[in-house]
């Protein structure tokens, strides 16, 4: 009994020695184990780095685009706003070319649907004796344009019958007084007191259409020669174009000398 339980105690001593031995060699991780493990991480944060580099030049270029998209609208109103050409009066005189101007930024300004403003004076008398105050007594129309096509359609306008007083300062012209006719029952006192002696010729005039749209077909042409444009017609809402004759600027303004 004694040498059985002797046997005993040696085996069980063995045993757990072996235990122990064991248990510890298996807790230590091996260098294989470790390299391998870094190598994963590696190569996991350079996939993560190049999909944010990848990330960060998609956002780039969706704000590229983005200020592409938004510059667009400038560039088309830039074209939208330079389809036509201002109107200058393409004549000889710098008088006229005064008047003309005159006419769009101080009458014109009461529109703006239009590409581009063309007005039709029809003068009926003009005193110019006193340089101090040029007289010019006429019904001076306003035609306003939008361009479609190779015509252009008459948006608005307006008639102003009247007198403009000039100030002439050795070639410089200067606006010293407009005088309108007035509306409805103050048409006919009003005109009678701004045309005075010419009050029959402003009636005649007036009345006058065929004449009136003459003188702005042939102003019309001339402007579209001046400005080498690709336009044939005038139109009225409800009214069929009117072709427009040849250009005439030579001969059409030397009246006005």
């Amino acid at each position: 009994m004694r040498y059985c339980k002797k046997i005993s105690a040696a085996l069980l001593i063995i045993s757990l020695t072996f235990s122990c031995f064991a248990c510890g060699t298996k807790e230590e991780p091996t260098p294989t184990d470790t390299g391998i493990t870094n190598i994963e991480r590696e190569e996991e944060q350079t996939e993560q780095n190049e999909e944010k580099e990848v990330s960060e030049e998609q956002v780039a270029a969706a704000d590229q685009g983005s200020t592409e998209e938004q510059a667009e609208p400038e560039k088309k109103e830039e074209v939208d706003t330079a389809v036509l050409p201002k109107y200058e009066y393409p004549g000889p005189e710098a008088f006229y070319y005064f008047l003309y101007g005159y006419l769009i930024d101080t009458l014109g300004v009461n529109y703006t649907d239009y590409d581009v403003c063309i007005p039709c004076p029809v003068i009926i008398c003009e005193e110019f004796e006193d340089k101090q105050d040029l007289r010019i007594y006429g019904d001076f129309w306003i035609f306003n344009y939008n361009l479609e096509g190779e015509t252009l359609m008459n948006t608005s306008g307006g008639s102003y019958p009247g007198c403009i007083h000039i100030k002439d300062d050795g070639g410089k012209y200067e606006v010293t007084e407009i005088e309108i006719v007035g509306d409805g029952s103050d048409f006919d006192p009003t005109a009678k007191k701004i045309f005075g002696n010419y009050y029959e010729d402003f009636l005649k005039a007036s009345s006058d259409t065929e004449g009136r749209e003459k003188l702005r077909a042939q102003i019309i042409a001339n402007y579209v020669a001046a400005n080498n444009l690709k336009i044939t017609a005038y139109q009225d809402y409800g009214w069929d174009p009117v072709t427009l004759p040849e250009e005439n600027i030579d001969s059409f303004y030397s009246i006005l000398d």
